[in-house]
């Protein structure tokens, strides 16, 4: 008979503060996310539920039962990334683990449970070893998946047990939501007063799925094992990291990058075994006599190059402040990607890519990758509209540009700028901008162009001529035809 565990993490996002030492946590303290619309708590300190807070109650009212409640959002990424990381914590108790988004665990302990003295005593070893961690943990055992899962979201205990061939015994005094039911259907089975799930045994199969249809039925044949429900596992992704723990503190500029060299040789060593690279790398500095110091660095495709990880981490060991040194160093690689080796081309174009993509990630560290930007083509008939910009990183391929249907300046004015007409004509003869003067030689136009219609800002017309000065200047002058004045702008110069 196979027996499963199913690891509840009732206050994951709540832990997760916590363990970064959040102090809020200390007193009136929620998460909140938005449901329905509106800003509810999802999970509550001791203090905060003391205060009469309870989940799903909105932020104001909250607030206004506890002024003095603290909040934070949900970070579900985060909250994902923490709940993975216990998954291969997990694998020390049993060799099959699956993952039970957004908050569980499910371990097939078929055979593991004497190596803890029984599953009594393996199931408080977890919970225990949760509680090291500052993780809120509720264990729950049974024959199949479903039953763990009910057991642990459910039952009063907080390791609670279903003996061999009991089940449904136990599962039969626990609320219908123990079977997992959407709310919708949970909703219509208590409008006709069923309200355990042994209160189900008593009905016909074919009857129940007549009136509710075959998910209530099929929920219950898989708590009580007479589908199959078995824990899938899924093995968890290699972590390429290394750290080092050094005898004496170090705070020297040299002996700094010595250690982040050997440590990126080690990384990097093991994604090209793995023909792997990584786009961010993630380096932890601990200082003696402060808290932890997390740089980040990125790069515009996957690399596995220690000179380029050592290379990109120097501005920030620049900002680096270590009175005292730092003693512990861990290295991680994130993001990581398959490389696809490319042979070289007789015209260099290979060479020309990495040199762009080692000036993206080079100004991308040092400014923000977000604001290292490339120029792409967005469909529109309007100047300002024909082109859009979009981060570098992400750009795995350059932008196609093609021809456009239109002659359009090499440089646009956005928003045009206005000029001083000193002999009037269409377009005018003589002008003023920028503090010279321009006296037209030969003129093209006008081409009309009207507002995009579909937006609710769609604009008013406006007319386009292509002006040649006398002085060389080769002009984009703009006006606003039926506007009730002469108003002339500079769109654009032409090369």
């Amino acid at each position: 008979m196979r027996r499963t565990l199913s690891l509840w993490l009732p206050q994951l996002p709540l832990d997760r503060r916590i363990r970064l030492g959040d102090g809020r946590a200390a007193g009136p303290f929620a998460i909140v996310a938005e449901i329905r619309n509106a800003w509810r708590l999802t999970h509550l300190s001791q203090d905060a539920v003391r205060a009469g807070l309870s989940p799903g109650l909105s932020l104001p009212d909250a607030r206004a039962i506890c002024p003095a409640l603290l909040t934070e959002p949900a970070d579900p990424a985060r909250e994902d990334a923490l709940l993975r990381a216990l998954w291969r914590w997990a694998d020390r108790f049993s060799p099959l683990v699956s993952l039970d988004p957004p908050d569980g665990l499910l371990l097939d302990i078929t055979g593991c449970a004497h190596l803890f003295g029984g599953e009594a005593a393996m199931g408080e070893t977890i919970r225990e070893r949760a509680g090291d961690l500052q993780i809120t943990a509720r264990i729950g055992i049974a024959d199949t998946k479903s039953a763990a899962v009910a057991l642990a979201r459910f039952s009063s205990v907080s390791v609670a047990i279903a003996e061999t061939g009991r089940t449904a015994d136990v599962l039969a005094g626990l609320p219908l939501a123990a079977l997992g039911l959407e709310p919708g259907l949970l909703h219509d089975i208590r409008r006709t007063g069923l309200k355990t799930v042994g209160q189900l045994y008593g009905v016909k199969t074919a009857e129940l799925a007549r009136r509710f249809g075959l998910d209530l039925t099929s929920a219950l044949e898989r708590s009580l094992g007479r589908t199959p429900d078995p824990v899938v596992p899924k093995r968890a992704g290699p972590v390429y990291a290394a750290r080092a723990t050094l005898p004496d503190p170090i705070g020297l500029m040299d002996d700094l990058e010595a250690v982040i060299m050997r440590l990126a040789d080690s990384v990097c060593g093991r994604l090209e075994a793995a023909q792997c690279g990584a786009r961010r790398y993630r380096l932890t500095v601990r200082p003696v006599d402060a808290r932890d110091e997390i740089m980040t660095i990125g790069f515009a495709k996957p690399t596995a190059a220690p000179d380029a990880v050592l290379q990109q981490f120097r501005t920030p060991l620049d900002k680096l402040s270590l009175a005292f040194g730092a003693d512990f160093f861990r290295l991680a690689a994130e993001s990581v990607e398959p490389l696809h080796p490319r042979q070289a081309g007789f015209d260099r174009q290979t060479e020309r890519e990495d040199d762009r993509a080692a000036l993206i990630s080079t100004l991308g560290n040092r400014l923000g990758f977000d604001r290292v930007r490339l120029f792409a083509p967005a469909d529109s008939h309007l100047p300002e509209c024909e082109f859009t910009t979009i981060e570098a990183v992400d750009c795995r391929k350059p932008p196609v540009w093609t021809s456009a249907p239109r002659l359009r300046p090499l440089r646009l004015y956005h928003p045009p700028e206005p000029v001083r007409v000193e002999t009037a004509g269409r377009p005018p003869l003589k002008f003023e901008w920028r503090r010279a003067f321009y006296e037209m030689a030969s003129a093209s136009g006008p081409e009309r162009l009207a507002g995009e219609w579909w937006r609710d800002e769609a604009g008013p017309l406006r007319d386009y001529w292509r002006v040649e000065t006398r002085a060389g200047a080769r002009l984009w002058l703009m006006t606003w035809p039926g506007q009730g004045g002469d108003a002339w702008y500079v769109a654009g110069r032409f090369p």
